[in-house]
């Protein structure tokens, strides 16, 4: 088995999450119509975000990643965060994928130590890009989808645990006899 690679633990992972993510957007649509229009502001308790920012805040840190990991690259385009229906966090979703899909295997190749500044509020965090992907981004894009799937299964749509680890785990699964 080959072993994994910064791109396979950002681009790789986040494309899958956000197949995730579309799945069960969709099945929202599909499933529970009646609560479409609702659902972008829906909470899972009132002191968090709501599915709207759940969705941004998973995309622009996806986004961000590319953009710490890749310095050099022209600046990418600004998403306006001005998303309101399921439609549009679905495309919000979509965009995200196609913008993943820009970076090649090879741009990651040997990055891992470079230097990464995060600021955080009014902390500045000093670490290496594989301490960036570890210990921020991948945590922060899997808690913001995670919490994007609680609040619609907490809203009635018929989603279960497979509906989340299907894109993960449909690549591995071995060929039927």
């Amino acid at each position: 088995m080959a072993p994994v690679t910064l791109y396979d633990s950002t681009i790789g992972l986040y494309d899958k999450a956000f197949t995730t993510l579309i799945a069960v957007l969709e099945k929202a649509k599909l499933e529970a119509p009646e609560k479409v229009a609702a659902l972008p502001s829906a909470r899972l308790i009132d002191d968090m975000l709501p599915l709207t920012a759940q969705v941004t805040i998973a995309s622009s840190i996806a986004k961000k990643t590319i953009e710490r990991l890749l310095p050099a690259r022209a600046p990418l385009r600004v998403w306006a965060d001005d998303e309101k229906t399921l439609d549009d966090l679905i495309r919000r979703a979509q965009e995200t994928q196609e913008l993943l899909a820009t970076v090649a295997r090879e741009d990651l190749v040997g990055l891992e130590e470079n230097e990464v500044q995060l600021a955080m509020g009014k902390v500045t965090v000093d670490t290496t890009v594989y301490g960036y992907v570890f210990g921020y981004s991948l945590p922060n894009v899997f808690f913001h989808i995670s919490t994007a799937y609680a609040i619609l299964r907490k809203e009635g749509v018929p989603v279960g645990k497979m509906d989340f680890l299907n894109a993960f785990l449909s690549p591995y699964k071995k060929a039927e006899a």
